[in-house]
């Protein structure tokens, strides 16, 4: 027997490539043909990728337009997550703060200017003048007395916990009182600020005559706005407990004469 050279055994090998083949389907008990197919290898891996194509299209689909790639660690949409919800929260909420509190400091910066600045407010113009006086130090408490004929009644009755202090930067008094208990203007005037800030909450600023300005603050609710006229003893809040500087229910009451604050107990009994 003679083994076939090496030339004729690669020849029948590249022939046996291009061989093509039939598949037949028959009735398994008439052996009747029913259909038949030609495959080629390169037919066979042709239907092999198109099914693996089909297939990935088929699972990506399924991951970008439902909800299973929600079920995929790290592919959620972030967006919808609670905690990220959360947070757009509140950061909106500090951007607003900011956002008020600058507006506040504006407001309150143009009533402590001097060189003769004028403040106009909406509605009925009134005018604060800042002079040189503005510069001396505190007033001593006759003295102060004596420079208004205005009469102040009491913004609010209750125990004073806190007493008026400019060594620790506390130009008020801190007034306990009943909550949603009104917070009354301690004479007439023009509201000059009605806002709110990150520190001290709900805040009015009300002008009044002889270089007085008077201020009411951590309130529940303010219920002027800026440009109102308010008469002595009229409701423009109501006592809180808002701002990140109150601890408690309370009012925080600032009395202010030509620039500078001034104790207010040298002016109101509260209790």
């Amino acid at each position: 027997m003679t083994l076939p050279s090496s030339s004729n055994s690669s020849k029948k090998s590249g022939i046996s490539d291009q061989n093509t083949y039939r598949m037949v389907i028959l009735n398994d008990e008439t052996f009747e043909e029913v259909s038949s197919y030609k495959l080629t290898l390169r037919n066979i891996y042709a239907l092999i990728s198109s099914f693996v194509v089909a297939l990935g299209l088929l699972i990506v689909a399924c991951i970008v337009f439902t909800p299973v790639k929600k079920l995929i660690p790290g592919y959620a949409d972030f967006e919808s997550n609670p905690k990220f919800i959360q947070l757009t929260k509140d950061l909106e909420s500090i951007q607003d703060s900011i956002a008020a509190q600058e507006v506040y400091l504006s407001a309150f910066r143009q009533l402590l200017t001097a060189d003769g600045t004028t403040l106009a407010l909406e509605g009925d113009v009134k005018t604060l003048t800042v002079d040189d006086a503005s510069q001396q130090k505190l007033i001593p408490s006759k003295s102060k007395k004596s420079s208004t004929s205005m009469q102040i009644s009491a913004p609010i009755r209750g125990l004073i916990s806190l007493q008026f202090d400019p060594k620790i930067n506390h130009f008020g008094v801190d007034i306990l009182a009943p909550k949603d208990s009104p917070v009354k203007a301690v004479t007439e005037g023009h509201v000059i600020s009605s806002g709110w800030n990150l520190e001290t909450g709900h805040t009015i600023g009300v002008q009044h005559k002889d270089m007085f300005i008077s201020f009411y603050k951590h309130n529940q609710k303010n219920l002027k706005k800026a440009g109102d006229f308010v008469k002595a003893g009229e409701a423009i809040a109501i006592i809180g407990n808002s701002g990140t500087l109150s601890d408690g229910p309370h009012l925080h009451f600032e009395l202010w004469y030509n620039g500078n604050p001034v104790n207010p107990e040298d002016y109101i009994k509260f209790n």
